[in-house]
């Protein structure tokens, strides 16, 4: 080969290397691009644009009641456990949802009516001083006080227990032990139990003191009325589902329909003008919602208030005093009691459905004031000798007090019939005994030193036979 031939030999082959190096990077760099540019990010775009959302009602079979948004309202729900939009709720016309008895009607003497004058003040944000749920007084009260079965009135969710709180919640014993002589079942528990029926998301069914089956406490735990009050608590994680006729509790039969129109949905205590007074101004959260009380009569199926007819002569509307006949007879009250307390032979109290019940002569398994302390105790005003009120309570007997919260030192003056009685105070971090009387008889009237503020709950041991009324002043 010639030397010319040779060199143009070379040449060729590192034009042919070279050309095929320049390729062989242009075709990694376009394939590099096509990797890292559209078509994933898009496929995945197009993907969440053909996926269907999910909805309870199917396409095909739309609701003429419910539309996709308002499904979408119904399972979305807030903190405190009701549903969220509690505003898209406060018009919406509920469906009758208390679909089964929550006790055996046959062993009922007497049911106090809907805003009547049994037990003490419990009412909503826009009625005061009246009695806005319903006691169930059994033929045999003291008998089946532990052991009434209580059922759910509905189809939802156990989302809270609350314990007794504040100082000495066990008035419910002391009074069992004077009346019949017993000791009460060491086991018993003497909670509330708050129910979110599924047809009202933005209600809480509430029945007081029972004590739930062990089923429901595994799934809830507990929590007590100062957290609810403050706002701390919150509904359990998975909650026990239940139906409507199930066994969930033995106790009272004392039942509470709540309607949340805003707020969080936390069930709280503020349940009287005298708490909200006290409490909303000085910005408690659990007083801070607006709230509506209803009857369960008002949301009862036929089919369950034939369980009534069978053993009475009753309308739903026995049951309830309308809010314009209360307003053109209004009760009165000093702070959370009625001043004329109704009892189960008082017709305009309660609507009697059969026999006498064994506590004819009480208001409710709540105890109350008498007409005798008020007669003869110091009233609000001279207790208070002008100065500012925070808060005041009166009764008689062991009773555990609603809490208030104050932000400055206050006083307790303290008016008793007689003794022993104890009154103790706790601020959340310390509880101790801050009046102690010893057996006697008379009035005696005591004012403490000025005490720590904070959110504060008193309670009162004292035998049944001893009236008292405590103020709280600034």
């Amino acid at each position: 080969m010639s030397k010319k031939l040779f060199l143009l030999f070379i040449l060729l082959i590192l034009t042919f290397g070279c050309s095929s190096e320049t390729d062989s990077k242009e075709v990694e760099v376009d394939v590099s691009v096509k990797v890292a540019v559209a078509p994933t990010s898009t496929s995945l775009a197009e993907e969440k644009i053909s996926t269907p959302v999910p909805t309870s009602i199917p396409k095909t079979e739309p609701s003429a009641s419910i539309s996709k948004d308002e499904s979408k309202q119904k399972d979305d729900f807030g903190a405190g456990g009701l549903v969220k939009d509690l505003k898209f709720w406060q018009d919406t016309k509920l469906p009758n949802f208390i679909e089964a008895s929550h006790i055996e009607i046959a062993d009922i003497a007497h049911v106090s009516k809907f805003r009547s004058s049994a037990g003490h003040d419990f009412s909503d944000s826009f009625e005061s001083c009246c009695s806005m749920k319903h006691y169930f007084i059994p033929i045999d009260y003291y008998g089946s006080r532990f052991t009434q079965s209580i059922f759910s009135p509905v189809d939802g969710i156990v989302l809270y227990l609350s314990e007794p709180s504040g100082g000495n919640a066990d008035g419910w014993k002391i009074d069992y032990e004077e009346q019949t002589g017993k000791k009460p079942p060491v086991d018993y528990r003497d909670w509330n139990m708050y129910i979110r029926p599924d047809s009202a998301p933005n209600i809480w069914i509430t029945h007081m003191h029972v004590n739930p089956i062990d089923e429901i406490i595994k799934k809830v735990p507990p929590t007590n009325g100062k957290s609810m009050m403050m706002g701390l608590s919150r509904p359990a994680p998975e909650g026990y589902r239940v139906k409507a006729g199930d066994l969930i509790a033995h106790g009272l039969g004392e039942i509470i329909v709540k309607r949340h129109l805003d707020g969080n949905g936390i069930p709280s205590g503020c349940n009287s003008a005298d708490v909200r007074d006290n409490l909303v101004k000085r910005n408690l959260p659990g007083c801070k919602s607006n709230v509506q009380l209803h009857s369960i009569f008002e949301f009862m199926t036929d089919d369950v208030f034939k369980e009534y007819e069978k053993v009475a002569d009753v309308s739903r509307s026995d049951f309830i005093i309308t809010a314009d006949d209360r307003a053109k007879n209004p009760l009165t009250c000093e702070g959370e009691f009625f001043t004329e307390s109704g009892n189960a032979d008082d017709p305009a109290t309660y609507v009697k459905l059969q026999g006498s019940s064994s506590i004819s002569n009480m208001a409710s398994s709540e105890p109350s004031n008498t007409s005798i302390a008020k007669e003869i105790l110091p009233d609000i005003s001279t207790l208070t000798s002008n100065r500012e009120l925070i808060a005041s309570f009166e009764g008689s007997g062991s009773q555990a007090l609603s809490g208030f919260q104050t932000d400055n030192p206050y006083v307790l003056v303290i008016a008793a019939t007689g003794g022993p009685i104890t009154v103790w105070v706790d601020n959340g971090s310390d509880k101790r005994s801050i009046y102690s009387r010893p057996s006697s008889s008379g009035i005696d009237t005591y004012e403490t030193n000025k005490l720590e503020s904070g959110y504060i709950e008193i309670s009162v041991e004292t035998q049944n036979s001893i009236d008292w009324r405590i103020v709280t002043i600034q």
